[in-house]
């Protein structure tokens, strides 16, 4: 527990630091100044910039600190100089914040109080984020954006305009994708007045048990152990008689209408995706949620809302506990379960993370430092006796590591380890304890130990919780993510 410690003394030391900065800031209508993270919340965030990018445990907490001023400041530049924000994103080479404006000068009276204003720069655009954002709103009705569509519009932020992306593996099932791409081209050619491009989304590759009770609650066997978390194994059987692995995600909560106060599961959709048999899924041996639920699978719209068997089972499961939106975060020190990006240090049990809130596609900057848990494992080890083996290959075993938001478009796009298996595994950010996305796939087919290079796709959040609204709107029911302490 060495790092700990020094960790420790370390937070001390920064809230200091951070106090004599926020007295000398400007009186202006800049975020207000907090006190310095707590180390041990953030421990798996600092390891990845201290192992990726060089930087002292100091250093990576700073950054750290700066995303978590960035969150309030962008919603403070949206509200008042929607004129002139263009957006943001977090340069992890520099080390800095950029803040795109059409007039940079703006800026100044909001950065100008910020403890970490010297890291901070701002780059001169041509559009607006508003301008950008109902642009994109306006391509969107017209190409009849969702779930079904070829086409879905997206703000990017880093290059300032407006991409229209092409799902074609969904063309290629659409007999109407002609006349789709039609109304597409019309659509980007009605936007003179700012920048549009069009572009083919590439399509992830979906990452589609029992053991000994270790004595704590860990991804492959949490039976008894406190409430339904993000990162725990969900077996679910095959219409041929086999069984695959994914990943709980989050818990949800219905309000209204057809399904009030109803709590829900999920995952991924592809995960039981054209399953019939109808058997309930299982988490290490155990039944817990039915097979199917509210599901779709045509990426960024793949999840499953999976209800509990019963109401017995919800609330043997989630309602007689508090605290009832966490997510498991495992590594183990040593053997297969450490990789090279997020080392374990001395942990060698799981600790929860809460879930307080949740963070939409729009919120979500390049850069950012973000974390996943996962499940995806293989058979053969000796310390995993008939675990369901998920094809993650030798060499990888579940648990959490952490990584940087490369880019977003329809999705989020991440340099994070995953592997199959790690399925609907739930994507948050330490730092202020929210919920951003779940696991679709991967741009690549590998298997075993983490490697360089790494790029992986999450659904956002919003994007599950707007269109299951959607189509429960006739029975007047709403989702949400159920957020600690009590949900």
């Amino acid at each position: 527990m060495g790092r700990a410690r020094g960790l420790g003394a370390l937070f001390a030391s920064l809230v200091v630091t951070a106090t004599a900065l926020s007295a000398t800031g400007g009186a202006t209508a800049a975020p207000s100044a907090r006190t310095a993270l707590n180390p041990a919340a953030v421990a798996e965030s600092v390891r990845y910039l201290v192992d990726n990018y060089g930087v002292s445990e100091r250093e990576a907490l700073r950054r750290l600190e700066l995303q978590d001023q960035a969150v309030r400041l962008d919603g403070l530049l949206r509200k008042e100089n929607a004129g002139e924000y263009g957006g943001m994103w977090l340069d992890q080479d520099a080390g800095v914040l950029v803040v795109a404006m059409t007039e940079p000068a703006a800026a100044e009276r909001h950065l100008a109080g910020l403890p970490d204003r010297a890291r901070v720069r701002t780059r001169a655009v041509r559009h607006s984020l508003a301008d950008l954002t109902a642009a994109k709103d306006r391509i969107a009705a017209k190409v009849g954006a969702g779930a079904d569509a070829v086409y879905l519009p997206a703000v990017s932020e880093r290059d300032n305009e407006v991409v229209v992306w092409e799902r074609s593996w969904v063309a290629q099932q659409d007999f109407s994708a002609a006349s789709e791409g039609d109304a597409a081209r019309r659509a980007i050619a009605d936007e003179a007045g700012v920048a549009v491009r069009a572009a083919v989304l590439p399509k992830p590759k979906p990452m589609s048990s029992s053991w000994p009770d270790p004595g704590f609650c860990h991804p492959l066997s949490c039976v008894g152990r406190g409430p339904m978390r993000g990162g725990l194994r969900l077996d679910l059987k095959r219409d041929n008689g086999t069984w695959g692995g994914c990943t709980a995600g989050f818990n949800l909560r219905s309000t209204g209408g057809g399904h009030p106060g109803k709590a829900w599961v999920l995952t991924a959709g592809h995960c039981n995706w054209n399953k019939t048999n109808n058997t309930p899924t299982e988490h290490n041996g155990v039944q817990v949620l039915q097979q199917h639920g509210i599901e779709k699978n045509a990426y960024p719209y793949d999840y499953a809302a999976l209800p509990y068997l019963d109401t017995a089972t919800a609330n043997t499961w989630l309602e007689n506990h508090t605290d009832r939106n966490r997510v498991l975060k495992y590594c183990r020190n040593g053997g297969w379960d450490s990789n090279f990006d997020t080392p374990c240090g001395a942990q060698a049990t799981s600790v929860d993370e809460p879930i307080t809130g949740i963070h939409g596609l729009a919120d979500v900057k390049a850069g950012w430092v973000v974390c996943a848990s996962g499940s995806g494992s293989h058979s053969g080890l000796d310390d995993y006796p008939n675990v369901v083996d998920t094809g993650a290959g030798t060499g990888y075993l579940v648990g959490t590591r952490c990584g940087r938001v490369l880019s977003t478009d329809v999705g989020i796009n991440t340099d994070l380890c995953a592997r199959p298996g790690d399925s609907g595994g739930p994507l948050f950010s330490q730092v202020d304890h929210t919920a951003l996305g779940i696991l679709e796939g991967s741009q690549q087919e590998r298997q075993g130990p983490c490697e360089p290079g790494e790029l992986n796709n999450y659904v956002p959040i919003d994007t599950i919780l707007t269109d299951l609204s959607a189509r429960l709107a006739s029975q007047g029911s709403t989702f949400s993510v159920i957020t600690t302490p009590n949900g």
